[in-house]
């Protein structure tokens, strides 16, 4: 019976043994299918600790051409927190691609890495990809992602702003300048410069993009034709336009498909958000590479109707991108003065509104030209050779001439200046809608999508209805209260002693 009784507790014991041996095992399995894919979950209400979508476009892009990202992060081991906080961050780019990795280091323990890399201030980030690098002081999302975009850029675009017609200055940083969307550019590798078409023969030669940020005046009839010039070329060009001002740029706009309204648009919705009636909310975007999964609501203050022609124009594509709710209508500038800011039907036009517009023009001049002169060479004229075709689509011939290629422009068009200035840039949408019209613009599609925000603080729209419940909450129904139970119990005392 004892022999029988301990084989029975050998085999309870072997049991239990390989049960536990076998439930290790499938722990150690579980922790390394878990550390070769990686899964997070972001359960905060801001998405914290989510990368924003440009982050994940510009990594998928590392690893679409297959270039590895090397970070070398120097941090003093005392600076725990900011050290704990970039070790967060670095592991979410690490979890999007894998070819990302990184490494913090103490540069007084690693000081023989720190000389080599030049790093003497701390904290920095050195990151590497290919053969090229660029370092960085601040250890947050945006910095972090306009590094990477840098390093994936090969040249400089150049950004040029106009000025001479009471244009928002980018070197203003108050309320009315647009500093801020001229350090966003900026930051996204651009290099701007302000231009004055009064004193230059013509739009430089580098200028990639040229903006008109709401001017007071029109600019001469020998500007327009610099500008005219530029489009001709290929330029691309971003207008914000101001309400009743600037009747010659609306005509010169007009010849590419732009229909320009001489009103303001009043949104009732817009107060009901907190706004004013003169500032209205868009929500609905027409698809297009600019607006493409946009989810954000965007305003645009003392807005006038931008919308395209419904007249086809000859190799001219014309798009409505953002338009007003329902409850919006337009008035004109004698009902504004009047303050009757009531919908008329023979003054205005009931909402939704189209605010802002897209055109996309090609220059094909001197193309026929080319093209019949190509078919009156003869075949021995052209060669025996066949004409290769370079990257742009355009045949070369063998002797080295290459043939005539349309050049296309581009064309965005906002009905408000202030929507990009430095007081509304940050409201919601707009720094992401004006960013991605930049991107686009700069033939750049694959940086647009929504932007990091941040860490500095954000402004909060307000219901009117939240307004009222801010201002009562503290400043009326607490004391209030108070008031009361203090009185409760001062008569409750007083009928005690009484009684």
């Amino acid at each position: 019976m004892e022999i029988r009784e301990s084989q029975r507790r050998l085999l309870l014991g072997g049991g239990s043994f390989v049960g536990i041996l076998i439930f290790l095992a499938i722990v150690v399995a579980i922790q390394y299918i878990a550390l070769q894919h990686p899964l997070r979950w972001d359960l905060t209400q801001t998405g914290k600790f989510t990368l924003a979508p440009q982050s994940s476009q510009v990594l998928a892009t590392f690893k679409e051409k297959k270039i590895p990202i090397e970070v070398l992060a120097f941090f003093e081991t005392k600076d725990f927190g900011p050290r704990s906080r970039s070790r967060d961050l670095l592991d979410q780019y690490r979890d999007v691609y894998s070819g990302f990795s990184y490494e913090l280091l103490d540069p007084d323990r690693e000081l023989a890495i720190a000389k080599k890399h030049g790093v003497e201030a701390y904290p920095t980030l050195v990151i590497r990809a290919g053969d090229r690098e660029e370092r960085i002081t601040t250890s947050d999302e945006e910095t972090l992602t306009n590094a990477l975009v840098k390093l994936l850029r090969t040249d400089v675009k150049s950004v040029y702003f106009l000025k001479g017609h009471g244009e928002l200055s980018p070197k203003e940083t108050g309320s009315d300048g647009f500093s801020i969307a001229k350090e966003q550019i900026e930051k996204q590798n651009y290099k701007t410069d302000e231009i004055v078409l009064l004193q230059a023969p013509s739009v430089p030669k580098d200028a990639s993009i040229l903006v008109i940020a709401g001017p007071e005046m029109d600019p001469l009839d020998t500007e327009l034709e610099a500008i005219r010039a530029f489009l001709k070329r290929g330029g691309k060009l971003l207008v914000a336009l101001r309400p009743f001002k600037t009747p010659k740029l609306a005509a010169f706009l007009k010849e590419y498909g732009f229909e320009t309204g001489e009103d303001i648009v009043v949104d009732r919705m817009s107060r009901a958000l907190g706004g004013d009636y003169l500032m209205p909310v868009v929500t609905t975007y027409v698809e297009f590479p600019i607006t493409k999964n946009f989810k954000f609501a965007s305003f645009f203050p003392e807005a006038r109707s931008v919308a395209v022609t419904k007249k086809p124009i000859p190799h001219v594509e014309l798009t409505d991108l953002a338009l007003t709710s329902p409850l919006s209508w337009t008035i004109n500038e004698e009902q504004l003065k009047s303050g009757d800011a009531n919908f008329d039907p023979n003054k205005g036009q009931k909402g939704p509104i189209s605010v802002m517009a897209v055109s996309t023009y090609t220059n094909v001049e001197g193309l026929n030209d080319a093209a019949t002169q190509t078919k009156k060479e003869s075949p021995a004229e052209q060669g025996s050779e066949s004409t290769p075709k370079d990257q742009g689509g355009s045949e070369t011939k063998s002797d080295g001439a290459k043939a005539k290629v349309p050049s296309k422009a581009r064309i965005v068009v906002f009905g408000s200046a202030q929507f990009a200035g430095n007081k509304f840039f940050k409201l919601q949408g707009n720094g992401d809608l004006f960013m991605n019209t930049v991107s686009w613009l700069a033939e750049e599609e694959s940086l647009i999508a929504i932007r990091p925000k941040s860490e500095r603080a954000q402004p909060i729209v307000l219901t009117a209805g939240q307004s009222w419940a801010f201002l009562l909450i503290p400043v009326v129904l607490t004391p209030l209260a108070w008031f009361v139970v203090g009185g409760i119990v001062y008569f409750s005392r007083k009928r005690i002693v009484a009684a």
